[in-house]
């Protein structure tokens, strides 16, 4: 078959496949950049913490009453409550901490240190020392914290920090971070790195979550106390029957909210879930639409060339031929439209790496869209194809 004769055929109804070629080159821009976001939406989700995710509880605790005024009341209420918490049956460990995974936030600040071009970014919280054995971490490097970390004065600094694995790779490489002060990012409150945790992870609005810097100290105040508890595994429904009555038992004067962080993941990833269905939505639509468009207009060439296809079986045109060709007709008005849908799909991309996304598109992605509009086209024109296929050679001499 040649493609010259067959182009210039096509030239006679260069409207309708100048359409089909801007539908699918659209197609090809739209559902590549879909799929882009799509599996970067999948990996964030797919994403470790670090933590015993499915077995964390966290309580929050609002207090009332005259008698919450007095520091040394709540942390002695505190104290007490963790030893509430920690005799529960069921219970592995808890804390009092103001760090809550998969919170989508956090506390965070500006830090310098020796050894460092500047300053970094990264998440801060105080905690008591059954936090890390609560998230189900483990200190790869030093130590944990111990009670005479924690300043006398409720006022004064903290001296000591654990921070993560990779806030040590950031800013000091391959060396012993154990022993280098950590400053803010004024110079102040110097802090000496005493252990580093092996995994870390809390989303946040923008990315430093793998960067953090754990503080002893009173993570509560008089305004309310927040805790992690860490059950045995098959545990936790039993645990979270038990937890208010054995909270309120320690002080009634307060309003206890419970969340799993099982319940907190699901929701902070519900956005995510929400943009996956969209786009996969989305993409499925649009290559239901351009196959029907491709369908439509094979169908049609085929209605308005019934007699010309009769008269090629007249002269000898088998149905292989009659059907090559329309197979043909829609390659090259396929590859034309990909290939303008490629400059496209990276032209897009360049948009939303500028307004949305930080996701830049796979040259993989590309060609896999390209295969599988390929494919759909050729699917599409099969039906319509086979049709005129069938065509009978009398079909030429009818109208005389």
């Amino acid at each position: 078959m040649h493609i010259g004769p067959l182009v210039r055929a096509m030239g006679r109804n260069r409207t309708r496949f100048a359409l089909i070629i801007l539908e699918i080159a659209l197609t090809l821009a739209i559902i590549t950049n879909c799929l882009n976001i799509i599996l970067d939406q999948r990996k964030g989700m797919a994403k470790r913490s670090g933590f015993d995710d499915d077995n964390l509880v966290n309580v929050a605790a609002a207090p009332f009453g005259t008698e919450w005024k007095d520091q040394s009341f709540v942390e002695t209420t505190v104290h007490a409550d963790l030893r509430a918490l920690q005799a529960l049956p069921g219970v592995k460990n808890a804390a009092a901490t103001y760090f809550l995974p998969w919170q989508g936030g956090g506390s965070s600040g500006t830090f310098r240190t020796d050894g460092f071009n500047g300053k970094f970014q990264a998440q801060i919280y105080p905690t008591t020392f059954q936090l890390f054995d609560t998230l189900g971490v483990h200190i790869i490097a030093g130590r944990n914290f111990v009670p005479a970390d924690t300043p006398v004065d409720p006022n004064a600094p903290s001296r000591v920090t654990i921070i993560s694995s990779g806030l040590a790779r950031k800013v000091w490489g391959n060396a012993n971070p154990l022993g280098k002060v950590i400053a803010s990012g004024e110079g102040k409150y110097p802090r000496t790195v005493i252990g580093v945790i092996d995994e870390f992870y809390n989303p946040y609005s923008w990315p430093i979550g793998d960067y953090v810097l754990f503080t002893p100290g009173r993570s509560w105040s008089t305004t309310g106390t927040y805790y992690l508890i860490r059950t045995q595994p098959g545990a936790k429904k039993a645990v979270l029957a038990e937890l208010e009555p054995g909270l309120l038992k320690v002080n009634p004067n307060r309003v206890l909210r419970v969340f799993t962080i099982s319940e907190i993941k699901d929701n902070f990833f519900s956005g995510s879930r929400i943009a996956i269905n969209g786009m996969t939505a989305l993409v499925i639509a649009l290559i239901l639409v351009t196959a029907l468009g491709i369908v439509g207009m094979t169908a049609m060439s085929v209605t308005e060339r019934t007699k010309q296809i009769g008269t090629r079986r007249a002269l000898g045109a088998t149905r292989g031929d009659i059907l090559r060709h329309f197979l043909a007709e829609n390659w090259i008005t396929t590859t034309a439209g990909l290939v303008l849908g490629v400059a496209g799909a990276y032209a897009l991309n360049l948009f939303l790496l500028s307004r949305v996304s930080d996701v830049k598109l796979p040259w993989q992605l590309v060609v896999a869209g390209m295969l599988l509009l390929w494919i759909n086209g050729l699917l599409s024109t099969i039906p319509p194809a086979l049709r005129a296929t069938m065509v009978p050679p009398s079909t030429a001499t009818r109208s005389v």
